[in-house]
């Protein structure tokens, strides 16, 4: 399908990154080393209470203990809200009441960190305290105290449905429910993001140096808030290392700005390791009821999911739903029903994978349930129902309401390419799936309180979301036949900084070592999504694609001349132009670039060849990249611990820009997803503290921990995609809780349905605590 891979060039190659060198050698500068010239050290004060009223607030002292430059409290801030990307943060900077423990409170700025330590010791504050709520269902009972300044504490409810599903339920001959709870998952980013706000002594320019994902939006946002014209203000997004959500940008941004505007000097604020894990921004908990109704034949007929997920104190989406709905397209009848609430918990919002881990983890059970009362091998029941491409993409009408309500909506929308049979296939295959499942009969094969079992399950996610903006780039192709990219993305460890240079370089015909990129710069860079819900290779290579079209067009044009033919007869390969049926005429491309040509550009001067574009993707045809995953795993019925032997992951993601970038990216996805299913949980106390806020106790598996997963890719190239390419990064992280859990129910006959699987769970749901 499409261009093979042995005709690409740079696509498709195993190529280094760009910043390879900058890490081994230790140049590569993170936001925790970065510095600039005057700059002060900022620390911010936060609350112990989970909800609370501040009456008073004494900062004196601290402004008279030398060395101190400036101190910020809600006084100094504006009172209205602002609206971080995605809804992931509602609210004011600082205002009167705090929200939960860690809220922010006040910030300082001295000379160096001790100082700014000592300084917020003397900050004296009197608190009135309010009673606070700490899960969603209580949130959600009349009375509940009011988390919001206005507005309750449950969002409106989000529906995506079709057909009638209690007709479905009625005519299926299987129906089974159940119920699934997700716990609290911190990114655990070992990097701390330290920004450094600088304005120029008028006030009225203003550059924040932050590790953010999102450069474009969080210009758009510190500009609005601050009231300066969006040109007035420069974003430098300094790398992050892994984001997965953390780091899109947060409320640390903006009290990085006001900090520094008080201060008349740059300011950055370094985080403790603790303020990250307790400060910042986790992944939502989530409790989700579901019903699924099936025919004898394995026809999936109805399906319904209810979920409840925690917004914590500033999250607002009232939306987690993804791709759920999407990957049974062939469900006569579905009903996808949220609800968003608000907690006096640190803010939940966007991390990788969002509704598509946690809800997918309820329906898989679902499906494992209704295969067994069928008596049908799991593998084979998605087989039947899993989407296909062409099929309808039913999610996408909850985005364009969101989005762009005022804009008509596509009469059909379907899923553009989807490989999940293909994965599915290549799983048993590889996996001996045939041989290892026994049946459904098969539980408790194992001798012994070790019990052996293997287990599936599937996934899909976004390759993002065109409603959330265009994405433009630019290409500067210079007169030595090298090129810069300027694409905003971010730069957070992924390697997408050297994916779309691989795709400029294929497009233009020259080597990928002749092109260069800045992608974090916003006085550089055209606006852009960034890397957001595995955004960056599909919408922003897209872009990409089409400025090295446009400069290559350029090019081609120039180029005519000399070989009096048609551009369209020409071409560009490895840096030479060629005709296309005179295959002897050959130039390199300095020749075009470095010549004078008199009629078309002033005497002595080189012609400057710029591509751009400003695009999205269709709005009829939608992406999706799937996952398939099988595993097989001891679980010791007296200690309740769980030991995976054997891992195997199948992905549909298009074309691979670059095998190996993806292979990690798997890699990372099935260390994650494990370690959410089994281990990874942020605990709080009755009073709302975070009692694990760091390595030591929050625990995270190492590489020798678990077997290396082995890794498959079905390459089926999307119509759409910048050369067949599509998202890669969450999908894999979705998967594991249902196939682990298969896999326990196969070797101890019970199902866990609340992540992690501690060994205490385990052994409860063993009856044997």
């Amino acid at each position: 399908m499409g261009i093979h891979s042995r005709d690409l060039q740079t696509v498709n190659k195993r190529l280094p990154l760009k910043d390879a060198q900058e890490k081994v050698t230790g140049t590569h500068e993170f936001p925790y080393d970065f510095t600039v010239p005057g700059m002060v050290y900022g620390r911010i004060l936060r609350s112990p209470h989970a909800h609370a009223k501040i009456l008073r607030i004494d900062t004196s002292k601290a402004e008279a203990l030398p060395g101190v430059i400036a101190v910020i409290t809600h006084k100094d801030v504006p009172a209205e809200e602002w609206i971080g990307l995605w809804t992931n943060y509602r609210g004011c900077v600082m205002d009167d009441k705090v929200r939960f423990v860690g809220d922010e409170v006040a910030a300082v700025a001295a000379i160096d960190l001790r100082t700014a330590d000592r300084a917020l010791e003397l900050i004296d504050v009197e608190y009135e305290i309010l009673p606070h709520v700490l899960t969603a269902v209580e949130a959600m009972k009349p009375g509940a105290p009011q988390v919001k300044t206005s507005g309750n504490n449950s969002k409106d409810v989000v529906l995506v449905k079709w057909g009638d599903i209690e007709e479905g339920f009625r005519d299926a001959d299987v129906v089974v429910e159940g119920t699934t709870f997700n716990n609290a998952q911190d990114q655990a980013t070992f990097s701390r993001n330290s920004p450094i706000a600088s304005w120029t002594p008028d006030k009225t320019k203003l550059t924040l140096w932050s590790g953010c994902t999102a450069p474009s939006e969080l210009k758009d946002a510190v500009a609005n808030l601050v009231k300066l014209p969006k040109g007035n203000v420069r974003i430098v997004a300094l790398p992050t290392g892994p984001s997965l959500g953390k780091w899109w940008f947060n409320n640390l941004e903006m009290m990085t700005v006001f900090l520094a505007k008080k201060a008349h000097r740059p300011v950055k604020i370094v985080l403790r390791q603790e303020e990250v894990f307790a400060g910042i921004k986790r992944r939502h908990i989530e409790s989700t009821v579901g019903r699924l109704g099936v025919m004898k034949d394995g026809t999936m007929v109805s399906m319904q999911v209810n979920d409840i997920f925690d917004n914590g104190a500033y999250g607002d989406k009232n939306d987690i739903f993804q791709s759920l709905s999407e990957l049974w397209p062939r469900v006569e009848h579905g009903h996808f029903e949220m609800y968003g609430v608000s907690t006096n918990l640190v803010t939940a919002g966007c991390m990788r994978g969002v509704g598509d881990l946690t809800m997918n983890f309820a329906l898989e059970v679902l499906i494992h349930k209704a295969a067994e009362q069928i008596d049908m091998d799991p593998v084979e029941l998605r087989r039947i129902n899993a989407a296909r491409a062409g099929d309808p993409c039913r999610g996408q009408d909850i985005h364009h309401e969101l989005f762009a309500s005022h804009l008509p909506y596509p009469d059909k929308v379907i899923i553009s390419s989807c490989a999940m049979e293909e994965c599915l296939a290549k799983g048993v295959d590889e996996f001996d799936w045939k041989r290892r499942w026994g049946g459904w009969q098969s539980t408790n094969k194992s001798s012994g309180a070790v019990k052996r079992g293997v287990g599936m399950a599937t996934a899909m996610h976004v390759c993002g979301i065109r409603y959330t903006g265009d994405c433009g780039a630019i290409v500067k192709v210079n007169a030595d036949g090298s090129a810069n990219l300027m694409v905003s993305l971010g730069r957070q460890g992924n390697g997408n900084d050297s994916t779309q240079c691989q795709i400029a370089a294929e497009e233009l015909g020259i080597p990928y070592d002749m092109v260069s990129i800045d992608c974090n710069d916003t006085n550089v860079t055209p606006w852009g999504q960034g890397s957001t819900a595995s955004t960056s290779t599909y919408l922003s290579g897209t872009a990409t694609r089409e400025a090295a079209q446009d400069a290559k067009r350029k090019i081609l044009k120039l180029a005519a001349a000399k070989f009096e033919e048609p551009a369209d007869n020409l071409d560009i390969k490895d840096g030479i132009i060629y005709s296309k049926t005179q295959h002897n005429k050959r130039i390199p491309l300095t020749d075009v670039l470095e010549d004078k040509l008199p009629d078309f550009w002033e005497l002595s001067k080189q012609p400057c060849i710029v591509g751009s574009t400003v695009t999205n993707v269709p709005d009829d045809q939608i992406p999706k990249h799937v996952a398939a995953h099988f595993v097989e795993l001891e679980v010791d019925t007296d200690t309740g611990e769980i030991k995976l032997l054997d891992y195997l992951q199948v992905q549909d993601s298009g074309r691979l820009i670059n095998p190996e970038v993806c292979e990690n990216q798997l890699n990372g996805g099935y260390y994650q997803g494990v370690g959410f299913t089994l281990i990874e949980e942020l605990v709080h106390n009755d009073a709302g503290r975070i009692v694990n806020p760091n390595f030591a106790h929050y625990k995270i598996f190492r590489c020798g921990d678990l077997p290396d997963p082995k890794i498959h890719f079905i390459e089926q190239d999307d119509p759409v995609g910048p050369f067949g390419a599509k998202g890669l990064g969450e999908a894999p992280i979705c998967v594991p809780p249902g196939a682990i859990a298969l896999a326990i129910y196969n070797a101890t006959g019970v199902w866990m349905t609340e992540t992690p699987f501690t060994p205490e769970r385990v052994l409860k749901a063993l009856g044997k605590i």
